[in-house]
């Protein structure tokens, strides 16, 4: 087959023979395993870290305004550096032997890496999401008695999670990208696996378009599924607000 103008005799056997196989199927699992536990974890800390931005106290809103330029302003690729070389060593002897025995501390330091570069980035998401809501919505819940972390759990959040679905959806599927840097760590992910292969046979063409498809579709449904949920979501707030006049 001519391949721009060169010729290249595709061997589609490559993908599935062992040791291959068994490499790309745990660099799928792994990609998807350090996507889902990176994407919950900085969801998780980025909604505290929002909260405690638009705090009127100091010793909340200052620490998390300092993270947040902090972590925004370094390369995300620092961060997995960071965990895998630097923290370890930072560690008591003990525990540095122990980290360094593990075989798979290269995935442990690629998820906390990746969480903290992706948590900076959805704090500011969420906190433009909470700015966003009416202030007439607040006054409404402060006058119906709930107190600061009732608001936050049943007015304040859900309207702003509705209102930064698109822009959040967006950052969680560039984080799902963003978890072929843990190759520079050498963990054994998707996009590692297609470079050993391609290291060792000199033919990556076919597993490098088989990994394409891959994150190329997980990529899509993802965006098919925040799409399928804003639509939900609209039509839930039309009906609601159709009640109330």
């Amino acid at each position: 087959m001519k391949f721009f103008n060169l010729r290249y005799d595709f061997d589609w056997s490559i993908p599935f023979r062992e040791p291959y196989l068994g490499w790309l199927i745990t660099g799928v699992k792994l990609t998807l395993l350090i996507a889902i536990v990176t994407a919950i974890m900085s969801l998780l800390i980025g909604t505290a870290l929002a909260i405690m931005r638009v705090s009127r106290f100091k010793f909340l809103n200052i620490p998390a305004k300092i993270y947040v330029e902090i972590v925004r302003n370094i390369p995300g690729l620092f961060w997995l550096l960071f965990f895998y070389f630097i923290f370890p060593q930072l560690l008591p002897f003990g525990l540095t032997d122990k980290i360094n025995q593990y075989a798979y501390y290269s995935v442990v330091a690629g998820i906390l890496g990746l969480t903290v570069d992706n948590s900076a980035y959805v704090s500011d998401i969420v906190r433009a999401g909470i700015l966003a809501v009416p202030r007439g919505h607040i006054e409404a819940a402060v006058s119906s008695g709930l107190n600061r972390l009732q608001q936050l759990r049943y007015i304040i959040l859900p309207e702003a999670f509705r209102t930064i679905l698109p822009p959040l959806g967006t950052r969680m599927i560039h984080n799902f990208k963003n978890s072929s840097l843990c190759m520079a760590v050498a963990a054994p992910e998707l996009t590692w696996a297609t470079q050993q292969i391609e290291s060792i046979t000199f033919r990556g063409l076919e597993v490098t378009l088989l990994a394409t498809v891959f994150y190329v579709t997980i990529a899509l449904s993802m965006a098919m599924i925040i799409i399928r949920l804003e639509k939900k979501w609209k039509i839930d707030m039309t009906s609601i607000s159709k009640m109330r006049t």
